[in-house]
């Protein structure tokens, strides 16, 4: 039986292929079509790739999940629409409701598949936007039950849900819907701050780190979002988000200016102050309502285990705060935490809903496109660089890694979700005090107080990291160990902290090598490890991608497959 869950429009559309339960594909829409995260699209283009590596077309689908559920959607906004004739968010209404009706995306389907349909297309399912995310992290989390949090700006009329679930069971204990929202709460921060919302949530984050703790602030933000510190019940102030008039930004109102003062402009470093301190103690009140949410489903069950979904769950450093609480044991969040992992949690629910099971432990996220030597020599051969096949990668990459070059590492399948894990990934040595500000200013292209993530062998973990938590897909961050910190200079942050990747044989052979051989001539077991892309742009996908990155960008060497390009 295969199912396949897809997702969009909107940020991070992706499809996500089950065959009897079992995860064949999951491929984000944004890396084909190379717009970043994509906004507005149907993953029309990753669900065929999907079905290209099963080899299979849409005639053997059995169903398709939709990670969304348009006919809900559809009463819920004709609902608003007449309460809000032509207020502010009457016109973004009316928008999502031409983009999520269930007529269009069945005849969008209709005509995307139409090259392949050689009968009647599959049925559509559509499914709860929050129930996906809760089933794409419990069934991959390998717990036999867990709490679930799931947090994002919004899904349907949901914002938030706290369930809890046992086997192939997920029982919603809580509900928070529009307009409280924590997602909400930070992209209009992220806003304020002079950055993309519903994108760039990670600057803010990353800035929060140069901040301290304000008095001042925190009474300010009482009267945007108060919340109940018992329960983490929160409430948000509309007037100063949606219900005004806007003058200077889309998601705040000229009341929310008068209180926090001018918003950013681009030319402004963003650590001029007071911007730092407002990202701290933005992501300070994130932090205590989610502890807070946290520990009251925890109350009323006693389970330790707990699975985190949604945007606001890529909020690393808020995860590493919630894992440091006493009530819990072990932590799962999901590597594809925002939208691009829905596709995979609708695909979940509807084989649960056809009889089969689905629950497994995710060990690692390669499951996107592959390219063989064959197929990478023909890229090299039309792009006319000059290439050669190396006898052993892993020691000439180690070598150039610890002489101070920075490589990227094009290997086996594509990663899903929002991290490259070790197949789509630039590399280099976090030896060197310098080499953060260098990749960040003449690879990435971004602003220099941006922190990298470190790749650490499995059975060196403990040698970096202070904590009892494994974090095998960056999106924890943990403490650095104290005696170890000066040694590595350029991936820890500014308070200490590292979001870090376990490296093992078993689930990246090839990667695991390559660190084995740097830790033989550098004596550690650690290499810096980011996305394979530039700032605004998705990370690569194929050969031809990865070649145009390299060409365009300081990089000193691609290593693709078996061959080595230098410049």
């Amino acid at each position: 039986m295969y199912i396949l869950g897809m997702f969009g429009p909107g940020e991070n559309p992706s499809a996500a292929l089950l065959k009897n339960g079992k995860l064949i594909a999951l491929i984000e829409e944004e890396r084909i079509n190379r717009i970043k995260t994509s906004p507005n699209d149907l993953p029309i283009n990753a669900a065929k790739e999907c079905m290209k590596i099963a080899k299979i077309d849409i005639n053997s689908i059995d169903g398709i999940a939709w990670g969304w559920d348009c006919i809900k959607y559809e009463k819920y906004l004709g609902k608003e629409n007449k309460k809000r004739k032509h207020d502010f968010n009457s016109l973004q209404n009316e928008l999502n409701r031409n983009l999520y009706h269930p007529k269009r995306i069945e005849r969008s389907l209709k005509i995307g598949f139409s090259d392949q349909l050689k009968t009647k297309m599959p049925k559509i399912y559509f499914m709860t936007h929050h129930l996906c995310h809760a089933a794409s992290a419990f069934f991959c989390s390998g717990f036999k039950k867990a709490n679930i949090l799931t947090i994002d700006g919004s899904g349907e009329d949901l914002t938030t849900l706290l369930c809890e679930a046992s086997n192939d069971k997920i029982k919603i204990i809580k509900k928070i819907k529009i307009p409280n929202s924590l997602g909400g709460y930070y992209a209009t921060f992220t806003e304020f701050l002079g950055f993309k919302p519903y994108m760039n949530e990670g600057k803010m984050m990353g800035l929060a780190a140069y901040g301290k703790y304000s008095k001042n602030i925190q009474k300010k933000l009482d009267k945007f979002i108060n919340y109940n510190r018992l329960t983490g019940s929160f409430k948000i102030n509309n007037k100063l988000r949606y219900d005004g008039k806007h003058s200077y930004g889309v998601r705040f109102t000229d009341d929310f200016i008068k209180i926090f003062g001018k918003k950013r402009d681009k030319n402004i470093s963003a650590l001029t102050k007071p911007y730092p301190d407002i990202a701290f103690n933005v992501q300070y009140r994130l932090e205590e309502i989610v502890k807070l949410l946290a520990k009251n489903l925890y109350n009323k069950n006693k389970i330790r285990d707990f699975c985190l979904a949604g945007g606001v769950a890529m909020n690393c450093k808020m995860n590493g705060e919630l894992g440091k609480e006493k009530y819990i044991k072990n932590i799962f969040i999901q590597p594809a935490a925002s939208d691009n992992g829905v596709s995979l949690g609708a695909a979940q629910l509807l084989t649960l809903k056809k009889g089969k099971k689905v629950s497994f432990e995710l060990s690692n996220v390669y499951y996107g496109q592959q390219y063989s030597n064959n197929e990478i020599l023909h890229y090299l051969k039309e792009s006319k660089l000059k290439f050669y096949k190396s006898k052993n990668i892993y020691k000439e990459s180690a070598k150039l890694i610890n002489n101070k070059k920075i490589i990227c590492w094009f290997q086996d399948r594509m990663e899903f979700g929002a991290r490259s894990l070790g197949n789509r990934s630039i590399l280099a040595s976090p030896l060197f005090k310098d080499m953060k500000d260098k990749i960040n200013l003449d690879v990435k292209h971004r602003e220099n107080w941006r922190p990298f993530c470190p790749s650490i062998l499995d059975e060196d973990y403990k040698k970096y990291i202070s904590s009892n938590i494994k974090s095998k897909f960056m999106t924890i961050a943990l403490p650095v160990n104290e005696k170890i910190k000066k040694l590595i200079p350029s991936c820890v942050h500014v308070d200490g902290t590292v979001r870090c990747q376990i490296v093992d044989k078993k689930n990246n052979s090839r990667y695991y090598k390559l660190i084995k051989e740097f830790k033989k001539i550098s004596g550690h077991g650690i290499i810096i490890n980011t996305s394979f892309n530039i700032q605004g742009e998705p990370v690569v996908c194929n050969p031809r991608d990865a070649l145009r990155t390299f060409g365009g960008t300081g990089l000193d060497a691609l290593i693709i497959g078996d061959y080595i390009v230098r410049k």
